[in-house]
C-alpha cells in the first residue's frame, strides 16, 4: 500500500517512517514536515543516511501527492490532526487515516475541548474513528477506515486492567503511578527537558490533571459499563524511551488469584505481542519492540492487587502499534514489519 506521514520529524514520526521503511507491503509517498521541509530526512536524523534520504515536502506539496496514497498517519501534536483530517477528507473520503494524536480518541467533545483546551473544529468525524487499541478492538479496526491510536500512558493501563474490569473483579477506587522517558513530551524545545534538569531526576507531573487520565476513563467505562474512578499520576524519568505502570486496585471479596489468573490467560492467551510473565518487568524487556509485559501480585497486608506493566512509548505506545493497526485495516497478518526488537536488526 502506498502511505504518506504528517509529523515526520518528530520522534513518533521519525520511529514510524524508520519501521515503515522495513515493511515490504509498503511504498512510502511522501513524508511532510512543516518545520524542515525542503530538508532531506537524513539530514535530520543522519543515522538514517544512506537508508532514508527522502526530501521532506511542506503541506502543499503533501496535498499533491494525496492521488497517489491509500493511508495517511499523522504524528501531529494535538490540536493540529484535527485540520488535516478535514483536509483529507475534504480532498477523498478514500484515503484512510490512522492519527496519532488525541484529538478522535475521546468520543465526549465536552470532555475534550475541557482536557486539551482546543475547540474541537471536526467534531463530526470524531464517531467514524475506531479507538485502535488491537487486542481489545480489533474487529472494530478491521472494518474501519479511520484509528484513533492511543495514548502510551493509556495503552500501559488498559492492557492490565482490561481482565480485571471484564469480569467485575474491582472494589473502589484505580491508583496509577507510571513513569516515561522524555520522549514522551515530543521533540520540542523545553527547558525542562534539558539534559542538566533531567539527568539524576525523578519527578511527578500533572497528577490527576493528565490528558490521558479521561481517555483511560471513558474506554475503561465503555468497555464495562461502570463508572471508573481513576487517579493517574505520570512522572518523569532520566530514560530517552519507555513507559512503566504500576496500578493498585482492590478486589472484591470473593476473587482469588486463581480468578485473577484465568481472567488474563482468557484475554491474552493468543495476543502474540502481550506477554505476562512472572517476574516484575522492566522497561529494558520491551525497549524498541511492540511487546507489552505485565505482571501481577497480591499485597496479603494492604489487601490491593498490583498491576505491572511495560511498554516502549515509541513502539507500542505509538508507531509500532499504528502499524499493528494499519494491518490490521488491510487484513495483512497484524505481526508484519513490527516483529522484532530494534536492537536485533
Amino acid at each position: 500500500m502506498k502511505v504518506g506521514i504528517y509529523g515526520a520529524t518528530g520522534y513518533g514520526g521519525m520511529q514510524l517512517i524508520a519501521l515503515l521503511k522495513k515493511h515490504a507491503d509498503v511504498d512510502i509517498v511522501f513524508m511532510s514536515s512543516k518545520r524542515f521541509s525542503g530538508k532531506l530526512f537524513s539530514e535530520i536524523y543522519p543515522k538514517f543516511s544512506g537508508k532514508i534520504d527522502g526530501i521532506l515536502v511542506d503541506e502543499e506539496e503533501a496535498m499533491e501527492k494525496l492521488e497517489f496514497v491509500d493511508l495517511i498517519f499523522l504524528a501531529l501534536p494535538h490540536g493540529i490532526s484535527m485540520k488535516y483530517v478535514e483536509k483529507i477528507r475534504a480532498y477523498s473520503k478514500k484515503i484512510k487515516i490512522i492519527d496519532l494524536s488525541g484529538d478522535y480518541r475521546i468520543k465526549d467533545v465536552k470532555i475534550y475541548e475541557s482536557w486539551y483546551e482546543f475547540k474541537h473544529t471536526s467534531k463530526g468525524m470524531i464517531k467514524d474513528f475506531v479507538y485502535g487499541l488491537p487486542e481489545i478492538f480489533r474487529d472494530e479496526i478491521s472494518l474501519s477506515n479511520y484509528v484513533a491510536n492511543p495514548g502510551c500512558f493509556p495503552t500501559s493501563m488498559i492492557l492490565p486492567l482490561y481482565p480485571i474490569l471484564k469480569n467485575n473483579f474491582l472494589k473502589g477506587k484505580i491508583i496509577a503511578d507510571s513513569k516515561t522517558g522524555v520522549s514522551g513530551a515530543g521533540r520540542k524545545a523545553n527547558e525542562s527537558f534539558l539534559f542538566t534538569e533531567i539527568q539524576d531526576n525523578t519527578y511527578a507531573y500533572k497528577t490527576g490533571s493528565h490528558r490521558h487520565s479521561p481517555e483511560v476513563v471513558e474506554i475503561l467505562g465503555q468497555l464495562t459499563g461502570n463508572k471508573i474512578d481513576l487517579l493517574f499520576s505520570p512522572h518523569i524519568v532520566p530514560s530517552s524511551r519507555g513507559i512503566y505502570s504500576t496500578i493498585y486496585v482492590s478486589l472484591k471479596d470473593q476473587v482469588t488469584m486463581e480468578d485473577i489468573e484465568k481472567a488474563f490467560f482468557e484475554c491474552y492467551e493468543n495476543e502474540y505481542f502481550i506477554e505476562i510473565v512472572n517476574h516484575i518487568p522492566s522497561t529494558k524487556d520491551v525497549n524498541r519492540s511492540n511487546k507489552v509485559f505485565i505482571s501481577y501480585y497480591y499485597d496479603e497486608f494492604s489487601k490491593t492487587l498490583i498491576l505491572y506493566s511495560a511498554i516502549d512509548n515509541l513502539m507500542k505506545g505509538a508507531a509500532s502499534q499504528a502499524i499493528q493497526n494499519m494491518n490490521i485495516m488491510y487484513g495483512i497478518d497484524e505481526k508484519k514489519g513490527i516483529d522484532f526488537d530494534l536492537y536485533y536488526i
